[in-house]
């Protein structure tokens, strides 16, 4: 590569080659434009972005378009299950179990009945749920919820000491990473149990150091739903703020 004899470093020619690499590897894995449309892709953003009515509009005329589709109603029964329709999620996801997952289904329905307060049955679809991914430390966290919603505090301890703090030290790309603040919202799901509330805020200050807001405010969501009826409820302005309705970008789950 050259301009009137002036030959193009080798490391700028390089440069352009990786570039045009990217840009091709990005255009074909792009999302098609009518599947960024789609009444699921418009669920998925809706429901992400925390608007579950319009999720609800959006998830039943997928359901029309690709009946019996399990990615659709796993979501259907996720957005049900933030409308607080639990009956109603329940007999979407009993159906889609089997002996041997999927996982998916476990999850959805463990996180269902966590939010409906029935602790002991949510255990049970997050045990089956960590013996498929026993080092996940979000399905950790949520058992850890589960025990502690149904006052076992031992057991939720015992898994507590399965989740890693934050450390610099590792490469955030090394996929042993703990990458999530689920170390910082167990101990502050323990000290709140026990009434340390000051110890628990003082936790997820920690998270919202090492993670960010974002992503605190999306394990807060769930931790604050947890002690939401508890007499030792976590103080108001904790609660995260809402999100900001956009334009869907096409994004999968």
């Amino acid at each position: 590569m050259s301009r009137k004899g002036h030959p193009v470093p080798r490391s700028m020619a390089l440069g352009f080659i990786l570039l045009g690499l990217v840009t091709l590897l990005r255009a074909q894995n792009a999302p098609a434009a009518d599947d960024a449309q789609s009444p699921y892709h418009q669920a998925l953003f809706d429901y992400k972005s925390g608007h579950y009515d319009d999720a609800r509009v959006a998830i039943d005329e997928a359901e029309k378009a690709k009946p019996s589709d399990l990615p659709t109603e796993i979501l259907k029964a996720r957005i049900l299950t933030e409308l607080g329709d639990f009956d109603g999620g329940e007999k979407v996801l009993r159906p889609l179990l089997t002996p041997d997952g999927p996982l998916e289904v476990q999850l959805a329905l463990g996180d269902l009945l966590l939010r409906k307060r029935s602790f002991n049955s949510a255990s049970k679809f997050y045990d089956l749920a960590l013996q498929a991914k026993p080092d996940d430390p979000d399905i950790t966290l949520k058992m850890i919820y589960s025990r502690v919603g149904a006052s076992d505090l031992l057991t939720a301890a015992k898994y507590a000491s399965r989740l890693k703090p934050f450390d610099p030290a590792v490469d955030p790309l090394d996929p042993k990473h703990p990458g999530k603040p689920s170390y910082y919202f167990a101990k502050a799901a323990l000290a709140q149990a026990t009434g340390k509330s000051q110890e628990a805020e003082d936790d997820i200050q920690t998270a919202r150091t090492f993670y960010g807001i974002t992503v605190t405010n999306r394990y807060l969501k769930t931790y604050l739903e947890v002690f939401a009826s508890s007499e030792t409820a976590p103080v108001s302005d904790m609660t995260p703020p809402p999100l900001i309705k956009a334009a869907p970008s096409g994004a999968k789950p």
